[in-house]
């Protein structure tokens, strides 16, 4: 074998190789709609980080794992205020803020919940939607309490940030779900 042959050969074994290692297309596209999707959204870098870790590869699959994740971390919110409230060093005014963030979280667990619900169902996108949207609202309950009160630091300020971003993420999906039925 001449050395071009050879060289020939070697080429067409890798294209060969790449081929058939390669994703069908319709894999390929799906990919890139669940990626197309997170750009769109309040925080593009959480939408993508979720994508990867929940496989999702659909908008409809992230928007499902978007609202999923929401609802967990509102849980997580829910049970580090009942942590932060119930240590001895809490003081009463802090308490009665800290008691407006855990209605909030447990008002917003619940709408998210529905709005898994609505997702798993096939409701009308208007009820995902309001459910969705009534659970930012609620989040914004923590925020303002604190607001309300110079002077008084929040203790769950980061995780109602977060909280709030995921959800923001879930409604964005939420609503380019209309679009893509």
């Amino acid at each position: 074998m001449t050395r071009s042959t050879a060289q020939l050969t070697t080429l067409l074994l890798l294209a060969a190789l790449a081929v058939a290692s390669a994703k069908p297309r319709s894999a390929r596209r799906s990919l890139n709609e669940a990626a197309a999707a997170c750009e769109f959204v309040t925080v593009p870098q959480l939408c993508t980080s979720l994508a990867a870790k929940s496989g999702a590869t659909t908008v409809p699959a992230l928007t499902v794992a978007a609202v999923n994740e929401a609802a967990a971390t509102a849980q997580e919110a829910k049970v580090t205020v009942e942590r932060i409230t119930a240590a001895p060093i809490t003081d009463a005014k802090l308490k009665a803020n800290l008691d407006v963030c855990w209605k909030s979280y447990v008002d917003s667990l619940d709408t998210l919940q529905k709005a898994g619900s609505n997702l798993q169902t096939g409701a009308p996108h208007n009820e995902l939607v309001s459910h969705i949207s009534a659970a930012i609202t609620y989040v914004g309950h923590c925020n303002d309490a604190f607001s309300q009160n110079p002077g008084l630091v929040s203790p769950v300020a980061d995780v109602t940030s977060i909280l709030k971003k995921l959800i923001s993420n879930s409604l964005a999906l939420a609503v380019s779900l209309q679009f893509h039925h």
